[in-house]
């Protein structure tokens, strides 16, 4: 029987995943009009923005600048909130489940997070077409393993009972 003070933590999680799933979808077509627009090395430092710190880049230059500017440093942005997101995941996850390989999935996903901003990174600082390719491959893989602890934390998935064979006669 599960407690209610479980029950509460795992609605949470759930919740938690949702959100994240949520801001990684915008962030995979955010991704693609950098691609597309050709607007990857608008900032051409990183991990600041033009010398600022990433979150400390005045956003009336960032609003009101070139539009490749406010795709690339929005990207950048929205990237950092599903890192963040993906960190507070793991934590609710390691406090509210007990399922160690999702624990471990989770410490996948935070893994893969860092992976994908540090790739992205890199393209910027060597400026390198194939690690944007690399860039761009790895986001969807990251955007299926959110919906699977989407799918993972759900109730559906918590209530599921594995089906006992039934005994012939």
């Amino acid at each position: 029987m599960v407690s209610s003070a479980e029950q509460f933590g795992s609605r949470w999680t759930h919740r938690w995943a949702v959100v994240l799933a949520c801001a990684t979808f915008p962030l995979l077509w955010v991704g693609g009009l950098v691609t597309t627009t050709d607007a990857g090395m608008a900032v051409p430092d990183w991990p600041n923005t033009y010398g600022y710190n990433l979150f400390l880049y005045p956003w009336q230059t960032w609003v009101s600048g070139p539009w490749d500017l406010f795709i690339e440093h929005g990207h950048r942005l929205l990237a950092s909130s599903v890192g963040m997101l993906t960190i507070w995941l793991l934590v609710l996850l390691m406090r509210n489940d007990d399922r160690r390989w999702l624990k471990v999935l989770g410490v996948a996903a935070l893994a893969l997070v860092v992976f994908q901003g540090v790739l992205g990174g890199m393209r910027v600082l060597f400026d390198e077409r194939t690690l944007a390719m690399l860039h761009g491959c790895t986001g969807p893989v990251f955007f299926a393993l959110t919906v699977g602890l989407v799918v993972f934390t759900s109730r559906s998935w918590l209530n599921t009972q594995p089906q006992q064979p039934v005994a012939s006669a």
